[in-house]
């Protein structure tokens, strides 16, 4: 199914999509890059890989933004000039240079300087051009198994919290059940023998939620909530906030100092949080939900009817913009305004 996997507003006149399907064998991702002040409204880019986030940095030589799409394989693009492309080393799945910790999710900048996160705990640092250095993996002591989806960004200190989820955890077959295992081998039913196997692995820690502080090393906030956090930010006061599934949002001033705040009876998956004027916007499943910097809630804010699969938003200059799986659109004066793509762009991902 072709969708929008991935979005970035640098204002509400511009910013930048990603469309197309998610697949291992030949993927290719279209960027459609929009800017309402521009002779041509839109233009695009097509990549060989499957981009799922975008952010943007400034030119240092014209001072305009320039979009920089990452792929789950660690491919890092400048939508400038012949479009110059970064791999992060050891990241990805399919990549000939993994090393096995997973696809990447986020890609975020501050002030310049680019960071990238994922599963298997990666998170790494962009130095300079082409060099890109890991700060945490799943090696790291005190951090777990972890799926990466958000970091929470200080302007000029880099990430100061990475939330995600926690890797379900399997106990292993027991003596006995592995003679069974092995005997479906020996008679040659390989797709019995794994099939036991798949039976006989239990659970033994279901995934869970991971929230992580970057105090002198990576320390967990500990929640009490499964499922998994999409976003998080830094507060103004210098807390962090995440958000997640079922309704869940934390407030975390320490590894051992979190508070639920999500006791309000929202029950939706929650997928960004971002400051909007005096309050904070949580797109979720259902809606927008405002809150004030206190979390008292305010109100939602629907969604347009026909774009009723959030993926994630952008708040730019008091706005929003919301990029849904299937359209974009924009909030300003309390109303919503949906940004047409043209079919014969949507339809160069087919």
């Amino acid at each position: 199914m072709i969708r929008i996997w991935a979005g970035h507003a640098v204002s509400r006149q511009q910013f930048a999509i990603s469309i197309g399907e998610l697949r291992d064998e030949d993927p290719q991702s279209i960027i459609l890059m929009y800017n309402k002040d521009h002779e041509m409204l839109w233009g695009f880019a097509e990549l060989p890989r499957t981009i799922k986030s975008i952010t943007s940095i400034t030119d240092p030589i014209d001072g305009k933004p320039v979009f920089v799409p990452m792929s789950n394989e660690g491919d890092v693009y400048f939508l400038i000039g012949d479009i110059p492309v970064e791999k992060i080393a050891g990241a990805g799945v399919l990549s000939d240079d993994s090393d096995g910790y997973g696809a990447l999710s986020r890609i975020a900048n501050d002030n310049g300087k680019l960071y990238a996160c994922g599963y298997g705990s990666q998170l790494y640092e962009r130095r300079r051009e082409d060099d890109w250095r890991r700060l945490c993996d799943l090696d790291q002591p005190e951090v777990e198994d972890c799926a990466f989806f958000g970091m929470a960004i200080r302007q000029g200190y880099g990430p100061v919290a990475l939330c995600g989820q926690k890797r379900v955890q399997y106990n292993n077959p027991t003596a006995e059940q592995k003679v069974q295992i092995d005997r479906a081998r020996a008679r040659g039913d390989a797709e019995g023998a794994d099939a036991l196997l798949e039976r006989f692995r239990t659970v033994r820690v279901p995934p869970s939620t991971a929230l992580y502080l970057r105090t002198s090393v990576w320390s967990e906030v500990v929640t009490d909530a499964r499922g998994g956090l999409n976003d998080c930010i830094v507060m103004p006061g210098g807390e962090v906030v995440a958000v997640g599934d079922h309704g869940f949002i934390v407030r975390a001033t320490g590894p051992s100092a979190a508070e639920d705040l999500s006791s309000i009876g929202l029950s939706d998956d929650l997928y960004t949080i971002c400051l909007w004027h005096a309050n904070v916007a949580i797109l979720g499943a259902g809606g927008i939900h405002v809150f004030d910097k206190a979390f008292a809630y305010q109100r939602t804010i629907q969604l347009p009817p026909e774009l009723s699969t959030p993926n994630r938003m952008d708040v730019v200059g008091g706005d929003i913009v919301l990029f849904d799986y299937s359209g974009v659109a924009v909030h300003e004066n309390d109303k919503w305004k949906r940004i047409p793509i043209p079919d014969d762009l949507w339809g160069l991902a087919t």
